[in-house]
């Protein structure tokens, strides 16, 4: 929307002006359209975040990944616009220089990475179970905790199960190659709750969007039974086998 607005600046102003609504000289001012700009870019880099955080089969570790990778990001951004180089930020790059406060961009910049370093204080003690998970093979054994150093120095000795770890990614090879519980159990119960931990909310709010479209008032023939099964299988990631489904069904011979 905010990119909408930067591209329709001069119509915007018009329609405003039509129609004698308040608003209309801000366009007409550099500085304004400056911090217009400056809003612009923070907000779709924050978009472009968000985008990354969503989705199935994203585990709280890609997640932090991607928190972490953005905080780096703001603390290149604030060294960056300090200096006045706009390389990342193309709509403030567009205005004339004397028209961008440099205190203001930086400003901003630095509120948002304090609000990050706050906002996330409780999940990075996690960090070396995350790392844990997702190089196991690369972890240091001194300092991986005391139940699972015998079981991560065989894992780290297996040289078949390296091989087979750097062809999938971490969760598929935890999820369809079974480790033997009896050499690794408290591995795989570190996994687990890896794996299980909810760092979104976006099955939640599908699951919702999913039960607007179903429970409409003009699919008079859904019962209860069917309410549930529709979002369950809407949301879910397994793929049904249709084929066995079909040969399970006696099929209505022609007349």
């Amino acid at each position: 929307m905010l990119s909408r607005v930067c591209d329709l600046q001069q119509e915007i102003a018009t329609f405003l002006r039509q129609k004698n609504l308040p608003g209309a000289d801000h366009f007409s001012n550099p500085q304004w359209i400056a911090r217009l700009a400056l809003l612009t870019d923070i907000s779709t880099h924050l978009n472009d975040l968000n985008v990354k955080l969503q989705g199935k089969n994203i585990l709280v570790i890609d997640m932090y990944s991607h928190i972490t990778a953005f905080e780096v990001k703001l603390r290149l951004w604030e060294a960056q616009l300090a200096a006045g180089q706009f390389m990342h930020f193309p709509r403030i790059a567009a205005c004339a220089p004397d028209d961008v406060d440099l205190n203001t961009c930086v400003g901003v910049v630095t509120s948002l990475r304090e609000e990050f370093a706050s906002c996330f204080t409780g999940v990075r003690p996690l960090a070396p179970g995350f790392k844990l998970f997702t190089s196991p093979f690369d972890f240091p054994m001194d300092e991986a905790p005391a139940p699972l150093q015998m079981e991560l120095v065989e894992l780290q000795c297996n040289d078949e199960l390296k091989a087979k770890y750097r062809t999938v990614s971490p969760l598929s090879f935890f999820r369809d190659l079974v480790l033997p519980s009896n050499k690794f159990s408290n591995y795989i119960e570190h996994v687990k709750r890896i794996v299980a931990m909810f760092g979104s909310t976006y099955c939640c709010e599908q699951l919702f969007s999913k039960m607007k479209y179903t429970k409409s008032r003009i699919r008079s023939q859904l019962s209860d039974r069917h309410l549930n099964d529709i979002p369950l299988l809407s949301t879910s990631s397994i793929d049904p086998d249709i084929e066995s489904l079909l040969h399970g069904k006696q099929h209505q011979a022609s007349h």
